[in-house]
């Protein structure tokens, strides 16, 4: 099946659009004094969710336009997540690997966790968890998805 190069170009565009966020966010991060007062956890919080939200994004992006939709059912975030990992002969290559899988799978559960629970009952271990891979998770998910992005580049040239 040819993917239309128009269509690719678009794509890629926009996915460089949520990395440029994910740069504004560990930037963010990394302005963030580690201790655990209340509202730096509520930051610390809000970026790991706003990191989530980037991710998912793309990966609806490449669903929507490349897989042939989104996931349905309850479950549909984390098969989205789960889709991401697939080998989808003839449309794309996979995503992340089943490694980045198990890293980025804490934050979807996280984001979760922060839309359905108020601010003052975040707990600094749950966040220290999160916060010990954040950065390396950051680079390895913007590493796939240079790749994913040169994978783009060269399909819409030979498309």
């Amino acid at each position: 099946m040819k993917t239309n190069a128009m269509l690719l170009i678009r794509v890629s565009g926009e996915i460089e659009s949520e990395r440029a966020g994910l740069e504004k966010l560990m930037s963010e991060f990394h302005d963030l004094p580690h201790v655990d007062e209340s509202y730096i956890l509520r930051a610390k919080a809000s970026i790991f969710h706003d990191f989530y939200t980037a991710v998912e994004r793309t990966m609806r992006l490449i669903a929507e336009e490349l897989n042939g939709g989104v996931p349905k059912g309850e479950q549909w975030h984390k098969q989205l997540l789960v889709d991401m990992t697939l080998d989808l002969e003839d449309l794309r290559p996979p995503v992340f690997s089943k490694e980045l899988f198990e890293r980025v799978l804490p934050f979807l559960r996280f984001r979760h966790l922060f839309r359905t629970m108020y601010g003052y009952e975040l707990k600094a271990d749950r966040i220290r968890a999160l916060e010990d891979d954040f950065p390396a998770l950051v680079g390895a998910v913007n590493a796939a998805l240079d790749l994913f992005y040169a994978w783009l580049k060269r399909t819409a040239a030979i498309g």
